[in-house]
């Protein structure tokens, strides 16, 4: 593959080439050369949500591995050509993230930073869990506690299947009652659990 890019006279002696060719030392100062511009153009390219979330020299480090990757396939006349090579694939790179941080599920403004513009820490985020709180628990065995009160055992096993989020069809099928005895079973058991004058 080879860039659409006119030759220049900034080719460093055939930096690229060498590099290409295997040469160590003229990969490790084509990468001295190209890093600290790549990493440049990543800066500003991100925005400022993006600059909160992401550091520009991952973008510049993921550019250069392509480049590495990709050797063996790419020429350049110049050391021109190669850098507006490496600029465009580090703007599609900060592009696609974006992207993809936009999308319905990741939208980077629904996320918060973990430290504020100049380097300080923000007080610790809370993040809220799935699990029920203590509260909760305790309440949902109190409840719990109530319906069974009093109960034989046909219905004891009828609560904890419904406890258990099975529906009425399917507690009718495990219990061999059927699906209108079930359900009158629980509208009557909801009525003696509240109490006249309580809010449901």
């Amino acid at each position: 593959m080879t860039t659409p890019c006119q030759s220049s006279d900034h080719d460093s002696n055939g930096l690229f080439a060498r590099a290409r060719a295997g040469d160590q030392a003229a990969w490790e100062e084509l990468f001295r050369t190209c890093y600290p511009k790549v990493v440049r153009v990543v800066r500003r390219k991100l925005d400022r949500p993006m600059r909160s979330l992401y550091d520009s020299t991952d973008f510049a480090s993921d550019v250069m591995k392509s480049l590495m990757a990709n050797l063996d396939r790419l020429d350049f006349p110049s050391m021109d050509c190669l850098m507006s090579f490496l600029a465009q694939v580090a703007e599609q790179k900060v592009i696609d993230e974006y992207r993809r941080r936009h999308t319905l599920k990741r939208d980077v403004s629904r996320e918060r930073a973990l430290v504020t513009d100049d380097g300080t820490d923000l007080r610790p985020l809370v993040l809220a869990s799935a699990d029920p709180t203590p509260s909760q628990v305790a309440q949902a065995d109190e409840v719990r506690e109530r319906l069974l009160a009093g109960q034989e055992e046909p219905e004891r096993v009828i609560i904890e299947l419904k406890l258990q989020n099975y529906s009425n069809a399917e507690i009718a099928v495990k219990t061999g009652w059927n699906l209108r005895r079930v359900q009158r079973f629980f509208e009557k058991l909801q009525d003696t659990l509240w109490r006249p004058g309580e809010n449901r």
